[in-house]
């Protein structure tokens, strides 16, 4: 087979040359991050100035927000992640704020032209391809514009099933780098997550299909799932706490409207032992976030069991899940869309978790449901869209009330402290 093989990149200059100025960078999102290929971009910052480098949900800090980098890039993503979260508050990094379903359409349509694009791919195989790994989302959309594409091959990258393939001829220049992969944080949960997870897992019957996010909750949350059968997985990313369930039988997607007898995903995090455990294996496919995350996919999921948090909700029944105190935590990602997708889903379920409170600074109760979200709160997720609100303190179904009826279902699970402010307040909107 006569393939182009990639040319191994050397400098810098010769591949800057190759584009116009200032142009538009997107790096491979999340855990996919190619952290020497991001390194080596960021030593050489100066060759690409007044460049936008898009991102999503890196959970280092990346290299081009340090240093001199930082005074020759323009760096925007559409989930800050751990990795920019301080960079976007302080102003060294801006939010495109889009629903993780939409992203690829900002490059199918040009809204957003790529002109070079860095990834990190898994070695190649007998066929001269090579694999997004763990981390698909909306690469295919930007390959699609053909940008120069620079490849990190690493063999710790899993060469993982679905629509991940890409052939060698596709890859303008590579290094070669083997490094282990980002690993999840370890995410501590309390007994106040504990009870929530109880609660939340409750909810769950025999044969919906899961979609759950990264952190403690939702790792607990799968955790209290093993005494279920045929559940099915579709979800924006999977972590280490779904391995158990697949590999118990809990998880067989056996009932699956679409997608049957596969785990379906367009991102994963874990640690390296989970990552070896995606190489080449059939029960987890990987697709890109305009399929995981379309509507027309998700409402044709039956069962459909969404489970996702919030920062802080008002008693309209509209979430905040994005900022708090002026100060951003996340953007929209997949929570619009899957809470939608379970919404209109046949038999679905749209499920959001938070805490009823918190201790604020001067040891004040702050209650997490609201009378009203501030005007300046982005409201993350509108109220037709979420079915059942869980707490510490139970689970309010909102599914079918009237208005004022939601509300006083909310007060029922707030901190009993806030719950008497709470009612005055109902009364006085």
């Amino acid at each position: 087979m006569n393939v182009q093989k990639p040319l191994l990149l050397t400098d810098f200059a010769e591949l800057a040359n190759k584009l116009k100025p200032a142009p538009t960078v997107v790096i491979h999102s999340d855990f996919a991050e190619p952290q020497t290929l991001v390194r080596q971009f960021a030593d050489n910052a100066a060759l690409f100035s007044a460049a936008t480098v898009y991102s999503l949900m890196p959970m280092l800090e990346p290299a081009y927000i340090t240093g001199d980098a930082a005074q020759h890039l323009n760096p925007v993503t559409f989930f800050p992640g751990n990795g920019l979260r301080r960079a976007v508050n302080n102003g060294a990094a801006r939010i495109n704020r889009c629903n993780l379903s939409r992203i690829a359409g900002l490059f199918d349509n040009n809204e957003i032209r790529a002109d070079l694009l860095l990834l990190q791919v898994s070695r190649p195989n007998e066929k001269c391809e090579v694999s997004l790994g763990i981390s698909v989302d909306y690469m295919r959309a930007v390959l699609k514009q053909k940008p120069v594409v620079v490849a990190q091959f690493n063999g710790q990258m899993p060469f993982t099933c679905g629509d991940t393939r890409i052939a060698l001829g596709d890859i303008d220049y590579c290094i070669e780098v083997d490094e282990e992969l980002v690993s999840v944080s370890e995410s501590k949960a309390d007994e106040t997550d504990q009870i929530i997870a109880r609660h939340v897992a409750g909810l769950v019957e025999d044969g919906d299909v899961i979609q759950a996010g990264i952190g403690a909750l939702p790792d607990l949350v799968l955790a209290n799932l093993k005494h279920l059968k045929n559940l099915g997985g579709h979800s924006g990313i999977i972590t280490s706490a779904w391995r158990d369930l697949i590999e118990c039988g809990v998880v067989d997607n056996s009932r699956k409207s679409i997608f049957p007898g596969v785990t379906v995903t367009t991102m994963a995090g874990g640690n390296q032992d989970f990552y070896d455990y995606l190489d080449h294996n059939p029960a987890v496919e990987f697709h890109p976030s305009n399929l995981t995350h379309g509507i027309d996919t998700l409402r044709s999921i039956r069962g459909l069991c969404a489970i996702n948090s919030v920062l802080q909700m008002d008693l309209n029944g509209d979430a905040n899940a994005e900022s708090v105190n002026g100060r951003v935590i996340a953007a929209p990602g997949g929570l619009p869309d899957f809470a939608r997708g379970a919404s209109e889903s046949a038999g679905g379920k749209s499920i959001i978790a938070l805490r009823s409170s918190f201790t604020g600074k001067d040891g004040a109760r702050v209650s997490n449901i609201l009378p009203r979200l501030d005007a300046a709160i982005p409201v993350s997720l509108q109220r037709q869209h979420i079915g059942f609100v869980v707490t510490e303190y139970g689970v309010a179904d909102l599914r079918g009330l009237a208005q004022q009826d939601k509300a006083r279902a909310l007060i029922a699970v707030a901190h009993p402290e806030q719950r008497d402010i709470l009612q005055y307040e109902l009364h006085n909107l």
